[in-house]
């Protein structure tokens, strides 16, 4: 037998009885959440590694350039400084290019970080053989030690010692990458991200502190293409300081576009083989005939790129925290919840700091000052 709507409801209101009224809680009007929601958990305890990286920070901006050894062409792609990971693609599309030039078929690529990686990638794409030989495999990559932000003009050149018209190469570089990177949002694992990022004034900042060095700031010329910031009002935000702004940030999730990356270029056919070289004249040795050199800072010892400096940056490692996906800068510490953890960093008050210091040992006080700059935005949230 089929029961009419009127029915139900009769027989619902029979089973509570006629004494029993049900009333529905009055709905409160909605307030809206606060920025940015979800607070991060930094302190000490939570330490889960310290990783330092050496950038390979080179005055006149990155080299990408043929160079002949005998029966031998070796095409450099090296000297990114802080922009590896931002730059890689438009870097890698000029390398591989001079070496498809050459009108080989084979070609060997030194090193397995991100610019050997998408290097690789461009070439085996073209149908072309190709072989990474690295002392470290991706994973144990000074790439794979990165920030993993959008950053396309950090420690890139100097003013004094750029060539003529590197402004103009930087951006083709920068707006080429962008693009390719934007093909990998929404990718599985999340290679790549947009997120929002607040960049925080404290009550007193103190005196500026002028670069020593005459950096190439050069992130205006492609103001267009970024998502525009705009400053937060008191009454939406939860951080004890005296001004904000909320913005949209790129951020690479290193370990899973690393595992992207590596997926499509053995999908493609390409190879890797670990091997250590002790000189050039062992990396000449290999049997193709065209050699395409990725190997970061590894360069000034295995080429002699005595240009190379080094620039010391340490990350301060917490677990993920995947319910508070967001980025901020505060007084000179650069925080990222990023899916393969929590980044915390200490970034100096220029792009002075760490400038000429190879040393990768761990700092335990450069730690602990950058999680006591930070943790206190977050004391007493609800």
């Amino acid at each position: 037998m089929d029961l009419s709507r009127r029915t139900l409801l009769g027989t619902s209101a029979a089973l509570f009885g006629s004494a029993c009224t049900l009333t529905a809680p009055p709905i409160a009007p909605s307030l809206g959440a606060l920025l940015p929601g979800a607070p991060l958990n930094i302190s000490a305890d939570r330490l889960m590694k310290i990783t330092v990286c050496t950038r390979p920070f080179r005055p006149a901006g990155p080299r990408i350039e043929a160079q002949v050894f005998g029966d031998k062409t070796v095409i450099h792609n090296y000297g990114h400084g802080g922009s590896g990971w931002s730059l890689s693609w438009g870097c890698a599309e000029e390398a591989a290019q001079l070496a498809r030039q050459t009108g080989a078929q084979d070609f060997a690529i030194i090193g397995a970080g991100v610019i050997g990686l998408t290097t690789a990638l461009k070439l085996v794409e073209s149908g072309a053989s190709v072989t990474i030989y690295a002392k470290d495999l991706p994973a144990e990559t000074r790439s794979a030690r990165a920030t993993g932000v959008w950053s396309p003009s950090s420690r890139i050149a100097l003013h004094s010692a750029a060539p003529s018209g590197f402004g103009d190469t930087w951006e083709s570089w920068a707006r080429k990458s962008y693009a390719v990177h934007q093909q990998y949002i929404g990718g599985l694992g999340r290679p790549v991200e947009i997120q929002p990022f607040y960049p925080l004034r404290r009550p007193s900042a103190g005196p500026h502190i002028p670069e020593t060095h005459d950096f190439m700031h050069l992130g205006g010329r492609i103001a267009d293409m970024v998502p525009k910031s705009r400053p937060l009002d008191p009454s939406e935000h939860q951080f004890p300081v005296a001004a904000g702004r909320k913005t949209l940030d790129m951020v690479f999730n290193v370990a899973t576009y690393t595992d992207r990356l590596l997926r499509d270029y053995f999908a493609l056919g390409g190879r890797m083989v670990r091997r250590v070289f002790k000189d050039r004249t062992e990396a000449l040795s290999l049997e193709q005939s065209v050699i395409v050199n990725c190997t970061g800072y590894g360069a000034k010892a295995l080429w002699g790129a005595d240009e190379l400096v080094a620039v010391r940056g340490q990350i301060n490692w917490m677990p993920p925290q995947l319910e508070a996906r967001y980025g901020l800068f505060y007084g000179n510490v650069y925080v990222l919840s990023r899916s393969d953890g929590l980044v915390v960093q200490y970034a100096g008050p220029n792009e002075d700091y760490g400038f000429g210091i190879e040393d990768e040992t761990p700092n335990l006080d450069e730690m602990q000052r950058a999680i006591d700059k930070v943790a206190p935005l977050f004391a007493g949230w609800g």
